[in-house]
């Protein structure tokens, strides 16, 4: 935002401002003004440094162009500056984030002292209003603040190399308010990166500060100028014996290890240790800057979304000693992966003032770079132009064509670099093998014609494969490798594009299997598909005699059902020595009723089943609490150390899990009427019959699956509030560097758990246990009775019916919510399920014709109906009574002699008819 800000190309002599990035006037600003007396400055000198171009790091008050040296070396900084903050990255984003985003320029205004449009000394608005001048507050930038990501580690004095000797880098995406705020379509930026040092020595649980009880506070992020060393202090400021105060002075001795404690009286000696310690450094804060660069319009050829990968080269001439602490030629970054339609802004600038002497090739102190391809990483003999594919892909094209010719420009351009081009200026290139100096102009097999900087434009990724660069000039086999690999994939889907794909399959899918209920119902008439409630619509297409057709098909098929069930019935009963008859329709055979009187049947919680204290089935529920036990142990033990930070939330959430697994498999299996009937009384003991009283399991599993719900709920939101408060980490969008699982989830939002793609495990999980609890609650008798008016309104038996026949959906969110592993668990229910559900198919449903209706006393209804042809029955069995979508059991109150069929229903008016 400097007007100031030099260009590097222009130098007009004695101009205050050539080279420098901020204006003399900031500098005069910053000398001008009095220092921040409250920081820590150790045991530095102090007398007279009054200005803020004096700090701990810097006490000298050197002048490094027009930085102020307060400012460079605190952030945040107080006053206002010209600097905008991109990005921080640090060790404790959770603990930091928050403070340094709060304190940036970007959002929060700075104040600074004036007088006459003039800065003035004073730091603080006190001081400031108390000399009769204006404390002013100048405006923020109005930007986003910056991004503040955590860090991961790196070796010390390794050039900031990270993993794999990958350099850290942060991946910029460049705002649109830069072109923005300078209306117009290019400005010119510089970038500064600052890093600060500190130790471990100012923390509240350091060795230095305990042992000397100093007061360091809660935090050594704000240790201030009360650890200061106080001013007129005799002795030297180094080598002397460690003091309280500072919290560490400049190299000190003494018995660090606190051997003279314990002595002989004969040992003089002191056994002083001397730790090496530079006040000036502890910590400190380093920079560096980039040239200037300009920022410009995006081309009005690439497409407003795509993305634009900036291609650079970085390094400097010289062999690996020369360099340091710098590094030799690389591409950066020397491992690249894009999409195809990504573009590439291939770009890099070299430069001409190389120390004299360092190793390398072409001209002396300069440095070239071009780009060509090979094969692979092994190779360094560059590809003949029909092979290449990056820039363009040669392969196949016709010599001439325009597609040819442009692809050979391009391909030219990248290894020449315009090298040829007079109106550039460029010296004559020596002709073919001509031998010439390394350090001839004319040298182009060197590149020495060639500009500093090289701009190959913005170039479309096209071609998917594996693509190969080297550098011809750099590349010295045995001595530097200056090669690089660009990957180019498919396109990616969208998220959106990836739902609009699954709701087109659901509705394709959908499509095909009403199409092949349609045949199935129009071939097979006699089907439930082919009645008029379940009948596919599409059949409604057909001509009116067709259907008429099949409707008397359908008729003749269950005249001829009745009259088979009919013979069927009179043969057995004839067969029957006491005259029985087994149920051949709907209806279930039900246990013999007793003749004597009995005791009223007392009500047997769930946990006198499972805790003991009753008999009936006891071992048996004992039995699957146990089971529940062992589930969890191995879900416990298989994933202990498996979470985040080898939290122990994880293996119990999972222990949880594995529980549900089980309680969800056999949750269904209760309610199968088949397997009812098939085990009932099956058991060689009473004490494991479960399924003598199958609701009664069924509830019973439904508390054990409420139990390890809350669990499994419980430490999952532990585990995710832990992962939330993590540090974050930026994601390596350049591919050099790769994250760990954990890295990759530390610092997780809530939200960005809950809504975490591709299978939403958080988000199914809400789900399921909204269901759940709409089960579980409207399952409660009060409710599905609907015994009060609050629960008649809801709808009683209704909103019951309802939400349990949502059954189906919480066992498909189940399967997407766990894969790995339900699918085993549920496999054996899901057949008992389907073989039920064919069972009860087969089961023939008579439409019954209602004769009459009484209300009798007690509020008793009385229905009687036509007994259907071919109906038979025994005395003291059930039917099912349907009536608008709700079914519900009643027991016959008619004899089988009878030629009608009657209930006596008991329907106070506090309850419905099914309650």
């Amino acid at each position: 935002d400097t007007d100031s800000l030099s260009d590097g190309l222009t130098f007009e002599k004695n101009a205050e401002d050539n080279g420098n990035h901020e204006s003399e006037k900031y500098y005069q600003n910053c000398e001008k003004r009095d220092r921040n007396k409250g920081l820590y400055f150790a045991d530095q000198n102090r007398n007279n440094k009054n200005s803020a171009k004096f700090t701990r790091q810097d006490n000298g008050g050197t002048r490094y162009g027009n930085e102020c040296p307060e400012e460079r070396d605190y952030y945040p900084y107080w006053h206002p500056t010209p600097w905008h903050d991109i990005a921080i990255i640090t060790h404790e984003p959770q603990k930091r984030c928050a403070y340094y985003q709060a304190e940036s320029q970007n959002v929060k205004e700075k104040g600074i002292c004036m007088k006459d449009d003039e800065e003035q000394e004073e730091n603080n608005e006190k001081d400031c209003v108390a000399k009769g001048k204006e404390w002013q507050m100048k405006k923020p930038f109005d930007e986003p603040a910056p991004e503040c990501l955590g860090g991961i580690k790196s070796r010390d004095n390794h050039n900031g190399n990270a993993r794999n000797g990958q350099p850290m880098y942060y991946t910029w995406t460049i705002p649109h308010h830069i072109l923005t705020r300078a209306q117009k379509d290019e400005t010119q930026c510089v970038l500064r990166v600052r890093y600060n040092i500190t130790t471990g020595d100012f923390l509240p649980t350091s060795q230095q500060v305990t042992s000397n009880n100093q007061k360091a506070g809660d935090d050594y992020f704000f240790v201030d100028h009360s650890m200061n060393e106080a001013q007129g202090t005799a002795g030297p400021n180094r080598r002397r014996v460690a003091r309280s105060t500072p919290v560490l002075g400049g190299d000190p001795v003494g018995d660090m290890l606190g051997l003279s404690a314990g002595k002989e009286d004969s040992d003089t000696n002191d056994y002083f240790l001397q730790i090496q310690v530079n006040t000036d450094q502890y910590g400190r804060t380093f920079q560096d800057r980039t040239h200037v660069f300009k920022v410009k319009k995006r081309p009005d050829s690439v497409p407003s979304g795509a993305r634009i990968v900036n291609y650079n080269v970085r390094g400097r001439r010289g062999n690996i000693v020369q360099v340091y602490p710098s590094v030799e030629y690389d591409f950066v970054p020397t491992e690249l992966t894009v999409e195809q339609g990504d573009y590439l802004h291939f770009q890099w600038t070299g430069a001409d003032s190389n120390n004299q002497g360092n190793d390398g090739n072409g001209k002396q102190g300069t440095d070239r770079s071009n780009l060509v391809q090979i094969g692979d990483r092994t190779s360094n003999v560059p590809l003949r132009l029909e092979e290449h594919t990056l820039l363009a892909d040669m392969r196949g094209l016709e010599k001439g064509s325009d597609a040819y010719k442009k692809g050979r420009d391009l391909i030219k351009r990248f290894g020449f670099l315009d090298q040829e081009n007079a109106e550039r200026g460029a010296p004559q290139c020596a002709t073919g093998d001509t031998d010439v100096n390394d350090n001839a102009d004319e040298n182009c097999k060197q590149l020495n014609a060639a500009s500093a900087y090289f701009d190959g434009g913005v170039i479309e990724m096209k071609t998917i494969g594996v693509h190969h660069i080297v550098s011809t000039r750099n590349n010295d086999f045995s001595n530097r490798s200056h090669k690089a690999t660009i990957t180019v994939v498919r396109a990616s889907w969208t998220t959106v594009f990836w739902i609009l794909i699954g709701i087109a399959s659901a509705l394709g899918l959908s499509c095909c299997c009403y199409g092949i209920a349609a045949i199935y119902a129009l071939h097979k008439p006699g089907s439930w598909l082919f009645s008029k409630r379940y009948r596919p619509r599409v059949l409604n297409f057909l001509s009116r005699e067709h259907i008429a057709a099949k409707e008397q098909e359908r008729r003749a098929i269950f005249k001829a059902e009745r009259e088979a069930l009919k013979k069927a019935a009179e043969v057995e009963l004839a067969e029957s020595p006491v005259g029985g008859l087994r149920r051949a329709s709907q209806a279930e055979t039900t246990p013999e009723v007793e003749t004597h009187s009995a005791a009223p049947a007392q009500k047997v919680s769930w946990r006198e089943k499972v805790c003991g204290g009753r008999e009936a089935g006891e071992l048996g529920y004992r039995f699957y609490l146990f089971l529940n036990l062992i589930v969890f142990g191995i879900g416990f033990g298989t994933h202990w150390g498996g979470g985040f930070q080898s939290s122990i939330m994880f293996p119990i959430a999972k222990g949880a899990g594995f529980t549900l697994d089980l309680n969800y498999a056999m949750l269904i299996l209760p309610t199968l009427k088949s397997l009812q009937t098939a085990l009932r009384g099956r058991s060689g003991t009473s004490n494991l019959r479960l399924m003598d009283d199958p609701i009664d399991f069924h509830i019973t599993v439904a508390v054990l699956t409420f139990l390890g719900s809350v669990v499994h709920i419980a430490a999952h939101l532990v585990h995710i509030d832990l992962i939330a408060n993590a540090p974050h980490y930026q994601d390596f969008k350049l591919g050099m560097m790769e994250l760990t699982a954990q890295e990759q989830m530390g610092g997780a939002t809530w939200m960005a758990q809950l809504f975490n793609p591709p299978r939403y495990v958080a988000l199914s999980g809400v789900i399921i246990t909204v269901l759940m609890i709409l089960i579980g609650f409207t399952s409660m008798a009060c409710v599905r009775r609907g015994s009060n008016p609050i629960t008649r309104v809801l709808g009683g038996f209704r909103v019951f019916s309802f939400f349990h026949s949502s059954w189906p959906l919480v066992y498909i969110l189940l399967l997407a919510h766990a894969p790995a592993r339900l699918w085993i668990w549920f496999f054996f229910p899901l057949l008992f399920v389907v073989i039920d559900k064919v069972l009860q198919s087969q089961h023939h449903i008579s439409f019954a014709v209602l004769k009459s209706a009484h209300l009798l006393p007690y509020d008793v209804l009385h229905l009687t109906f036509d007994l259907p042809q071919g109906f038979t029955y025994q005395a003291g069995q059930y039917i099912h009574l349907g009536w608008r979508g709700e079914w519900h059991p009643f027991t016959l109150t008619s004899a089988p002699e009878e030629r009608q069929l009657s209930l006596h229903i008991r329907s106070p008016e506090t309850l419905d008819w099914c309650s």
